[in-house]
């Protein structure tokens, strides 16, 4: 019996006859390593209708098929090889599975510590995305402004507050790597030993010479930030969230 099928023992147990073909006609298409299959093509296969499908993902508790076929062939270890299935190697030129690994363990390393984020001009935008994103994942996540308020500012009060900030990870992003506001976050934070993830287009950057897993983003266009169609922060976000989706998993 296939592990797929091992892990779902007891899921088809608790399912109708026509449920359980239906699962393991999915898990079946999974195993081969073909591109995804269809809905239309696993209710043909099964002789049941989509809309009865629809329903049993539905009783599972998945928003529709695709939810559920995501689930089953994360599950089961075993990706098709339809290229959609590696979206991050579409977007970081230098994504491999170590890279994607350190970044799970630094974030699970500091799950319960102030983790910063930051990023100047158009990388403030794609910065504020990714605080939204780790807050709702139940980070504790803070943006530049914070980052200034908490470790840069000179009064007593801050003093203080610098003095109970436990080393944590900052993620900056740069489109140049050389931008001087981030550079000097960066550095400062180095200083107290936090760790740095970062997002940037050069390899040869200042930033990416101080980080502890550098991101390189849309390297075969080193374009002005004028220039448009520029996809190097749209790709940040994309890219960030599937790191999130691997962390999640």
């Amino acid at each position: 019996m296939s592990i797929v099928n091992n892990n779902y023992y007891i899921l088809t147990n608790l399912l109708t006859d026509d449920e359980r073909r239906v699962i393991t006609s999915i898990v079946k298409h999974i195993e081969s390593g073909k591109a995804k299959v269809g809905i239309q093509q696993i209710a043909s296969e099964n002789y049941v209708s989509t809309a009865f499908i629809m329903k049993l993902c539905k009783r599972l508790g998945f928003g529709g098929y695709s939810e559920l076929y995501y689930m089953l062939a994360q599950t089961s270890g075993e990706t098709h090889h339809d290229p959609q299935s590696y979206p991050l190697q579409q977007m970081i030129d230098n994504c491999d599975e170590k890279k994607v690994a350190q970044f799970c363990r630094m974030l699970r390393k500091h799950r319960n510590h102030k983790i910063f984020v930051v990023g100047a001009g158009f990388a403030e935008h794609a910065a504020n995305y990714i605080v939204q994103r780790l807050a709702i994942c139940g980070f504790m996540v803070f943006n530049h402004v914070h980052f200034y308020d908490f470790m840069l500012f000179r009064e007593e009060q801050s003093r203080q507050m610098i003095s109970n900030i436990e080393p944590s990870v900052i993620i900056a992003i740069s489109q140049s790597g050389e931008s001087e506001a981030i550079i000097n976050d960066v550095q400062e934070a180095k200083q107290k030993d936090f760790e740095v993830i970062s997002f940037t287009r050069r390899a040869d950057s200042k930033l990416a010479s101080l980080s502890d897993l550098c991101f390189l983003v849309d390297t075969s266009r080193q374009t002005l930030i004028s220039a448009v169609p520029n996809q190097f922060f749209g790709k940040v976000i994309l890219a960030f969230e599937e790191l999130m989706g691997e962390y999640l998993r």
